[in-house]
């Protein structure tokens, strides 16, 4: 097979165009029941919004409508989408905690949020997968949206003819994995899936105040490629990231997958301090729009470079 990379998707995004929401979003498959509004977890997202609304780059989430929809396997994550005016303006996701509350995992501003129809939909017709929206408004799409880990997420479609597609959420490229390179990939990671980073919310509390903020300019991921080099950041080295972002290092992530047949390469360009020291890590994505990942949910599945 093919290695995959981040920089290809990147590039053949450009082509795509632009649809209304509301007439790609019909075909998704509809949500499981979601706590209501009053519920914790939506106690939970407006206290998470309404920090990160203060932040200049976030400040469209003061009057953004949103959306909560069930993330698989099971219903132990939730994808909550931002919307400004019917347009795209971000999105979140929320975990399940071993405790019974709910810890924040991800989150990003970007007209291409995670798991966005709009972009799935227009991949789909660039790869020659499907003819275009004429096929959907006959037959609706098979669609899952998986999410174990920051790096272990995917739609996976499954296509009249009977052939099953991973794609990726953020792009819509067609991933070169199969179900078996799927279930292969998870499995060490399956008695983890209701919680990204496992025991952490004992250790520190849920992120409720954004203490700190950093941004640096974004730079081109390979414009050195370190990891073919170099050892990666140690597990120490790590601990001490902000700093080196504080000093404008450029960081980069890397997540070589289902055996090495996609490699994915993140530049970070800053970070979110939550109260408790929880550290979300910012990496430029390929769209406009920044994407947080929590620093501990990073460790299982790739490394940091400098």
């Amino acid at each position: 097979m093919r290695k995959w990379t981040a920089i290809a998707a990147a590039l053949s995004m450009l082509l795509l165009m632009s649809v209304p929401v509301q007439a790609a979003s019909a075909a998704v498959p509809s949500a499981a029941a979601v706590p209501s509004a009053d519920s914790s977890l939506q106690q939970h997202i407006h206290a998470w919004t309404n920090q990160l609304s203060m932040q200049p780059t976030f400040k469209a989430w003061k009057t953004a409508s949103s959306t909560v929809l069930p993330l698989g396997p099971g219903t132990h994550s939730w994808l909550v989408t931002f919307a400004v005016s019917g347009k795209p303006a971000g999105y979140m996701i929320v975990n399940a905690t071993t405790e019974g509350g709910y810890q924040l995992g991800e989150y990003g501003v970007s007209g291409h949020p995670a798991f966005d129809p709009n972009t799935m939909y227009n991949a789909l017709i660039r790869q020659g997968l499907i003819e275009g929206y004429g096929e959907i408004a006959k037959k609706p799409l098979h669609l899952e949206r998986l999410y174990l880990s920051p790096m272990l997420a995917a739609w996976r479609w499954k296509a009249a003819n009977g052939e099953t597609y991973y794609l990726d959420p953020w792009t819509g490229e067609a991933l070169p994995i199969s179900d078996k390179d799927w279930l292969a990939q998870t499995k060490s990671r399956a008695d983890e899936a209701s919680i990204l980073s496992a025991g952490q919310s004992s250790l520190m509390p849920e992120p409720s105040v954004l203490a700190a903020a950093k941004t640096n300019q974004v730079f081109d991921p390979f414009e050195r490629m370190p990891w073919l080099t170099n050892a990666p950041l140690s597990a120490e080295q790590v601990k001490g990231l902000s700093g080196m972002l504080d000093k404008r290092s450029q960081i980069r992530y890397t997540a070589e997958l289902f055996k090495s047949t996609v490699l994915y390469v993140l530049p970070a360009i800053g970070y979110h301090r939550w109260n408790g020291g929880r550290l979300f890590v910012a990496f430029d994505q390929f769209f406009p729009g920044t994407r947080y990942i929590q620093l501990e949910s990073l460790s299982g599945e790739g490394n940091f470079y400098r």
